[in-house]
């Protein structure tokens, strides 16, 4: 049996994504985890603010929202889906693509003190820093 390999993440991209994980996302109000993965849902890095959720299921997971929401913006005759958030009785997860030479999704979990607009503009920041880098 074939042992699946993990991709090589460049140290440079970890290096980038902590730091703006921590300038621009570490700041807001409400903010549990913001965690960086690869398109196929390994974890980059993360950011820990007030959890304890396991960041390996988080990327995952991440991975596969995004892949399921581009598959529905195909089928609607949309070109991508750039942003994807959902809403729960405890707060909002975010989830945004990151485009670039090494592409990412961005994953942040808040909690209802969070300014959905600060987060939604985070995201942004970040998804724009780490596609010029």
């Amino acid at each position: 049996m074939k042992t699946p390999t993990l991709p090589r993440i460049p140290p440079s991209l970890i290096e980038a994504g902590s730091d703006v994980l921590h300038r621009v996302v570490a700041p807001l109000e409400g903010v549990h985890i913001a965690l960086l993965c690869t398109p196929d849902g390994f974890e980059i890095t993360s950011l820990r603010v007030r959890s304890e959720l396991p960041t390996e299921r988080l990327s995952a997971m991440a991975g596969s929202l995004m892949a399921m929401a581009r598959a529905v913006a195909t089928e609607i005759g949309h070109k991508s889906c750039r942003r994807l958030t959902f809403e729960t009785e405890l707060g909002t997860v975010l989830f945004q693509a990151v485009a670039g030479n090494q592409p990412a999704i961005l994953c942040m979990v808040v909690d209802q003190s969070a300014q959905l607009g600060r987060a939604l503009w985070a995201a942004g920041e970040v998804a724009s820093e780490l596609s010029r880098s």
